[in-house]
């Protein structure tokens, strides 16, 4: 049939006009067709409808035709859906999933395009969010990597000679020791076996100290070395006590290495300022990495409760803005650090935000903790169990008599 252009029907996509010469549409239903043996009616299984498809050929004519051929076929790559007008006034969302662009020398001002449009539809799969803990474990890995090797990069022993490089070394002496305490003071009861472990790697570390007579192994060393400690004092099969502990200890090592470094009365020589500095940039390496360890813990940290999340990413705010502040000559170790304390921050929010917050109660007089667990958790289907978190909570020493008034979970 010959196209003429003054009778043609006339169609547009995302406000484009168009000439339209073929106008084609499919559809149908999607499913199996089930054709059994020895039997002559067969069953299709309807699964919906398939989507609509629009075949359409257009044309461009006119002494505008290559221009707006140009700025139609920009509008297909784009890849967005949009109304599509076909003849009859029908309107359509849809895509441009393929199409076929076509010139002719002996036709001017005259384009040629076939395209096939799909329905766009909408998604019916929520589309994938973000897993925090998950996003926080990795900036951890990335950023306790990153502070070793910045550590190493600004620790300064060349040319200071044995002396600078025994003060370093008394350094990481003090670390071990301070790491030793702090294991002993946020474990208390726990596993002997841990505090072994623990232990043994502040010990091999101290050891090792006279053979890192260069800043990178020192650095590296002293990043293992608090990760080691870290996991040991975790467990193998670490719970939320455990975690929490382990926790408990580092902020003991970080506050330790906060404290500000010896300065001499008189005026320090050069070599003692060199000294002085190589000393404040350890302990900041220290502080950056525990500051990694802590949220590498609590990224599969469990929290018992909302309060506990909030304390937790209180206390971290503080101390990576601290942390922050002390990095803002560019030494590489700010863009980690805010990378860090973003992710640790909304990490911590998303695990805490669903968990019961603590209340306070009264009753008249002390109570068995069966009964108070009955009378605040009726509805739970293991309130035994909530008896012994009461208990442990207000810390009385027998199940039978809890105080009369304490803490308890709202839920």
């Amino acid at each position: 049939m010959r196209f003429d252009p003054l009778t043609a029907l006339e169609g547009s996509f995302r406000g484009i006009p168009f000439k339209v010469a073929g106008d084609r549409r499919r559809g149908g239903q999607r499913g199996p067709l089930h054709e059994y043996p020895d039997r002559d009616e067969p069953f299709f299984e309807g699964l919906g409808r398939k989507a609509k498809q629009f075949d359409q050929k257009i044309y461009f004519i006119g002494a505008g035709a290559d221009l707006l051929a140009e700025r139609f076929e920009r509008l297909l790559w784009e890849g967005k859906p949009g109304t599509l007008v076909l003849p009859g006034f029908v309107r359509e969302t849809v895509v441009a999933q393929s199409w076929d662009l076509a010139r002719e020398v002996g036709k001017a001002n005259w384009v040629e395009i076939q395209v096939s449009f799909v329905e766009a539809g909408r998604n019916h799969w929520p589309a994938p969010s973000t897993s925090w803990p998950h996003k926080l474990l990795d900036a951890a890995l990335d950023a306790r990597t990153a502070f070793a090797a910045e550590l190493g990069d600004l620790l300064q022993l060349d040319g200071l000679g044995q002396e600078a490089f025994e003060d370093l070394a008394a350094g990481g002496m003090a670390l071990a020791e301070v790491m030793n305490t702090a294991a002993l003071l946020a474990f208390g009861a726990s596993p002997s076996s841990a505090l072994a472990a623990a232990a043994g790697l502040t010990f091999e570390f101290a050891g090792g100290l006279g053979v890192l007579m260069t800043t990178l192994p020192l650095a590296i060393a002293t990043q293992r070395l608090l990760a080691g400690w870290t996991d040991a004092l975790a467990g193998p099969s670490p719970d939320r006590r455990a975690r929490s502990r382990a926790i408990d200890a580092l902020w003991q090592v970080y506050d330790a290495s906060s404290v500000p470094a010896w300065s001499p009365e008189d005026e320090a020589t050069p070599l003692e300022e060199d000294m002085l500095s190589n000393r404040a940039v350890y302990a900041g390496g220290v502080r950056r990495l525990v500051l990694a360890e802590i949220s590498r813990q609590a990224a599969s940290l469990d929290f018992a409760t909302y309060d506990d999340a909030a304390t937790l990413r209180e206390r971290l705010a503080i101390a990576f803005d601290v942390e922050i502040d002390a990095a803002a000559s560019p030494d590489g170790a700010r863009g980690n650090l805010q990378d860090l304390r973003a992710a640790a921050l909304q990490a911590i929010s998303s695990i805490g935000a669903d968990k019961a917050q603590l209340v306070t109660y009264a009753v008249p007089r002390p109570r068995p903790a069966l009964v108070l667990a009955q009378l605040f958790y009726a509805d739970d289907a293991d309130v035994p169990s909530r008896a012994v978190e009461l208990r442990e909570r207000t810390g009385a020493i027998h199940p039978a008599f809890l105080p009369a008034s304490g803490e308890r979970l709202s839920r």
